[in-house]
């Protein structure tokens, strides 16, 4: 079983969480909404049996003894009104404390790997303190512990600093979610702090990282969420994320290449799975950027491909085959000629190629063709069914996932 590193535990645990957290978020609103109805449908069921209608004065009167039920159903509609905007509130605060455990989780792998940036620490320990601890590593864990918690105090773009001091290299720079981030960074702090009212603090913070904000906003404003902006911000911090320990782990630790290599490519090919393609792309042309050590060739053929197909299901056919072109896929194996040839319509020559495959199973099985998503328009035309046929004998098992497509 491959053994995975604390930066792939780091990021798949933080990935995990504010995945359950977006998952979540409609449907907790979704039972909101459902007893926000029934609510006001028992409201008003109340009104029109037990009050009557004052025309000329434009309101209900209502009996002393029905007061009481009254005043029930009309809080019971005003806290089912209350509670999608906390919810929404509460899940972005949520989605932000993720990322600050997820900052704190970073922090340690860069420890782990470089103890020596204790050397510069300042904190330091009483003889007492010193005498409670059994070992060096202990104490050294204490420090290292005492030295997280100072820089999750501080605030996001001074733990960023952190990490630019330390590894000497400029994390921010062409990063153009940063604006993004720190606006989401700075309203989960009005959330907490001020009841989402907006503050000079906020405001001065938003001006000083260039964050597009309305000219009309003042302090005392509110400010909500609703699954919209959490929708972005969860796609700002995941892509922020992903990229920092993307390049954390491919300084500190050069001689692993491989390990980052692997965990880009199953997080990307998960977000082509689940169609969050615009997610993908930003992170597949920031691989395209700024990856240049790939540890093997195979790594880099399927960044490409992948890179390539998650511009043709945004649309954008034309810088599909442009990033395909890049390449002499003739000269590689027939499974990359293959994925090549489809995603640029090649389909005659796909067919050749599939057939040429077989069933070699050492290359492609059916899984691969049922499941990639590379595959999914080639997969409907009458030529890859008449294929797969010849070659499997059990089309029916492709036509049934096609007809649920």
């Amino acid at each position: 079983m491959e053994v995975k590193t604390n930066f792939d535990l780091a990021i798949e645990k933080f990935l995990n969480n504010i995945e359950s957290l977006r998952s979540t978020l409609p449907v907790v609103l979704t039972q909101i909404k459902t007893q926000r109805e029934q609510s006001s449908t028992e409201y008003q069921k109340f009104l029109y049996d037990k009050c009557e209608y004052r025309e000329t004065e434009g309101h209900y009167w209502i009996s002393p003894e029905n007061h009481r039920n009254w005043v029930k159903l009309k809080k019971e509609v005003t806290n089912s009104e209350l509670a999608s905007g906390i919810v929404n509130r509460s899940f972005l605060i949520s989605l932000v404390s993720q990322f600050d455990t997820y900052i704190g989780d970073l922090m340690r792998c860069v420890f782990e790997i470089k103890p020596d940036f204790l050397d510069n620490s300042q904190r330091q320990l009483s003889f007492s303190e010193l005498q409670t601890f059994e070992e060096i590593k202990d104490a050294r864990d204490y420090i290292i512990e005492k030295e997280i918690e100072a820089v999750l105090r501080e605030s996001h773009s001074e733990q960023f600093k952190w990490f630019e001091s330390k590894l000497k290299m400029k994390l921010r720079e062409g990063l153009e979610s940063w604006p993004a981030f720190i606006e989401t960074t700075q309203r989960r702090n009005l959330f907490v702090h001020n009841d989402g009212k907006v503050s000079s603090q906020y405001l001065n913070v938003c001006k000083q990282h260039k964050v597009k904000i309305k000219s009309t906003l003042k302090t005392g404003n509110q400010l909500h969420s609703n699954q919209k902006y959490f929708e972005q911000a969860f796609n700002c911090l995941f892509e922020i994320g992903l990229k920092l320990n993307q390049v954390l782990r491919r300084k500190l630790n050069p001689d692993d290449i491989e390990s980052a290599d692997k965990s880009f490519l199953n997080l990307t090919f998960e977000l082509i799975v689940n169609e969050q393609l615009s997610l993908a792309k930003e992170l597949f042309d920031f691989a395209h950027k700024y990856i240049k050590d790939i540890s093997k060739k195979d790594f880099e053929l399927r960044i490409q491909l992948n890179r390539a197909q998650t511009y043709k299901w945004l649309g954008d056919n034309e810088k599909c085959v442009e990033i395909i072109k890049e390449h002499d896929w003739s000269a590689f194996n027939d499974l990359f000629k293959l994925a090549s040839q489809v995603l640029i319509d090649d389909f005659d020559n796909a067919i050749l190629t599939m057939k040429s495959i077989g069933n070699d199973s050492n290359t492609m099985n059916k899984a691969f063709y049922r499941d990639w998503p590379i595959f999914k328009e080639f997969r409907k035309t009458e030529k890859f069914k008449e294929a797969y046929t010849e070659i499997y004998g059990d089309e029916g098992e492709i036509i049934e996932e096609n007809k649920t497509t």
